[in-house]
């Protein structure tokens, strides 16, 4: 018996029948959840949120440090940009903007303690950087923390710009390993630089576009080379050249690199070509400013010029490398990653020659040779009597921190070895790179709470930017960091051995047993 049709119309019902009416769109928290687990599988998604991470921690210092900070070259940097929107490109004794009518609470500290520092002594840097700020010393110089600020935010991207191809880098250096790019992108977010990333100097930039320049350069030489691959290697290397004397290091190394593999790989015509873009391009666009520094200084950085105009004295002997001033802070700050890298680093060279014998990996030697130029100079730099700054090492941190996070990844193996580039592997680099950095992220909240404490909050009664807005962005670097935590434990766990479900058995069938 059927029941009669219903008053919508709609098709008589079976007595006795219940018909759900069930929908295909997924629940909003479920759409949510599955849309973290998309995101949590991209290859980049671990440099992204650590790069989110040191973002809102430089913005937070950003606004609550005093204006300017002396400590990090920002009445220098300021003044730069002042003189160039008179129209004017400073020297290293060029007077530091100190207007008392422009700047009425902090015109003192901006003439600077002593004659040496109330000169421009950054002017030795090439101006694209400066150049591109003074737009916002036109619109917001009549309010002096607004535009400082504006100004350290500026750097506060470039920052994590760097520390995002860091990771790129890394996955590039180790194709076979996503877990090594992980956790070498949390090694690399040292105490230190993120709070240096909340100020305004020239470095986020200058090493971002340094990056990208030997991404580029990685791929052309391992794949084909295009012409959008060329277009954003001059690009970057036009930018490293013309914001830091560093950058003009990696152009060179590039575009020597990139003669020697691409003529023998394809020809000296190619070669040729590809090599005059990405090294003659930036030459052309400021090599006349490291010609004026020669003229006007003696060399082409105006390194010895500043050391004279500042009194350093030579370091001679080992005995006196802890006068070296700026080199305490950061070692201890980074600590547990300086002694994972001494210790475990060897060893998983160590072991890498015993399994595979001397390898040969040209992205590797493009790196370790830019690594080796870079010491060098830093060396000579602080032998002359410099100091030491961590940002002199951002450029060369993809070889630093990926070295040591393969290092890290070594803990472990004595007592178990999965075969190396089976899924257990992969799952057990996971695992351990999810530890190590849980351990890290811990140390750089420890660390920056101490830092910002020592350098804030215990030397200036007020900060530039009050309200909730520093407090809300440290709760969102604390929960974007343990997103990172948790992206690296959802990695681990697809990993997981799957087990295969029980063949279902037909009513009545009965299993045979086999002899």
């Amino acid at each position: 018996m059927t029941a009669p049709p219903n008053d919508m119309g709609q098709p008589p019902y079976t007595r006795g029948t219940l018909i759900l009416h069930t929908t295909n769109h997924p629940r909003p928290g479920r759409r949510l959840v599955t849309r973290a687990r998309r995101f949590g599988a991209q290859p980049y998604a671990v440099p992204l949120l650590v790069a989110v991470l040191l973002a809102l921690a430089g913005a937070q210092i950003a606004l609550v440090f005093k204006v300017p900070s002396w400590g990090n070259d920002e009445p220098a940097h300021v003044g730069y940009v002042a003189s160039l929107a008179e129209g004017r490109l400073p020297t290293i004794e060029t007077d530091i903007v100190d207007d008392p009518a422009r700047f009425p609470r902090t015109a003192t500290e901006f003439r600077g303690w002593d004659e040496g520092h109330g000169d421009i002594w950054t002017a030795n840097h090439p101006p694209l950087f400066h150049l591109a700020l003074v737009p916002v010393w036109w619109v917001a110089s009549e309010h002096q923390s607004a535009m400082i600020i504006t100004m350290r935010l500026a750097n506060t991207l470039g920052f994590a710009a760097w520390l995002f191809l860091v990771g790129v880098l890394a996955s590039e250096l180790a194709r076979r390993r996503p877990a090594v790019a992980a956790l070498a992108v949390v090694v690399a977010a040292a105490p230190t630089l993120v709070l240096r990333s909340a100020f305004f100097v020239n470095d986020g930039w200058a090493s971002a576009s340094a990056l990208l320049l030997l991404l580029m350069t990685i791929r052309m030489m391992r794949g084909t080379v295009t012409p959008a691959r060329i277009a954003v290697a001059v690009a970057a290397g036009t930018v490293a050249a013309g914001t830091r004397a560093q950058g003009v290091l990696v152009v060179a190394l590039c575009a020597a690199t990139l003669l020697f593999v691409l003529t023998r790989r394809d020809g000296w015509r190619r070669g040729m070509t590809v090599a005059a873009a990405v090294g003659g391009i930036p030459a052309l666009a400021f090599g006349w400013f490291y010609l004026r520094n020669l003229r006007l200084y003696g060399d082409l950085t105006g390194q010895g010029a500043l050391l004279e105009k500042f009194g350093r004295d030579p370091v001679t002997s080992w005995h006196r490398v802890d006068n070296i001033p700026g080199l305490t802070e950061p070692t201890l700050s980074a600590a547990i990653v300086i002694v994972a890298a001494l210790v475990l680093v060897p060893v998983a060279m160590v072991r890498s020659v015993r399994r595979h014998g001397l390898r040969v990996d040209a992205a590797w030697l493009l790196l370790g040779l830019h690594g080796l130029f870079t010491l060098q100079n830093v060396v000579a730099f602080l032998a002359t009597g410099g100091g030491f700054h961590d940002r002199y090492l951002m450029q060369v941190m993809p070889l630093l921190a990926t070295a040591t996070a393969v290092g890290m990844l070594e803990v472990g193996r004595w007592w178990r070895q999965p075969v190396p580039g089976t899924t257990a592997s992969q799952r057990r680099d996971w695992w351990v790179a999810t530890a190590w950095s849980g351990l890290q992220l811990l140390w750089l909240a420890g660390a920056m709470a101490s830092l910002e404490h020592y350098y804030v909050f215990s030397r200036q009664e007020s900060s530039p930017v009050d309200g909730p807005l520093p407090d809300a962005l440290v709760v969102l670097a604390v929960g974007v960091g343990a997103a990172v935590v948790a992206v690296m434990v959802g990695r681990a766990r697809a990993l997981a051995t799957s087990v295969p479900a029980p063949r279902p058995v037909a009513v009545g069938q009965q299993s045979v047993p086999k002899h």
